[in-house]
């Protein structure tokens, strides 16, 4: 008898185990804890890098990144625009590519001297 007694103390220790196991299995991983995909990061996080991050901190690298590697539809020489100056936005062309986000631009009816180097911050619409 004193078998079958821990044979069914296991069985029970056994069961009352699955239903942990089962919701270890299903925690979302931390901010920091590695990654494959969003799905597997917690609530307000997003999969960067192999890498659980918030999810603003993700999607702004993930941003910079295209723009950095040319995706993304970036701005061009010739590209029409309007650019934000001193609290309005005046219309400008593209003359020419600093860097990645950074742009000389030319404004319209205005003569040479007033043309400036902008970001996408000052460009309505922002970045692309």
């Amino acid at each position: 008898m004193p078998v079958r007694a821990i044979t069914f103390l296991r069985a029970l220790l056994i069961v009352a185990a699955v239903p942990v196991a089962v919701a270890a299995c299903g925690k979302k991983a931390p901010l920091g804890s590695p990654c494959r995909a969003d799905d597997d990061c917690a609530s307000g996080l997003a999969c960067h890098r192999e890498q659980c991050l918030h999810e603003g901190s993700a999607r702004r690298l993930r941003d910079e990144e295209k723009r950095a590697s040319g995706e993304g539809g970036a701005r061009k020489v010739g590209d029409r625009v309007e650019v934000e100056w001193k609290g309005s936005y005046k219309p400008a062309v593209i003359t020419g590519v600093v860097a990645a986000g950074s742009y000389r631009v030319h404004f319209d009816g205005y003569e040479a001297q007033w043309d400036e180097v902008v970001t996408e911050a000052r460009i309505k619409g922002g970045a692309r």
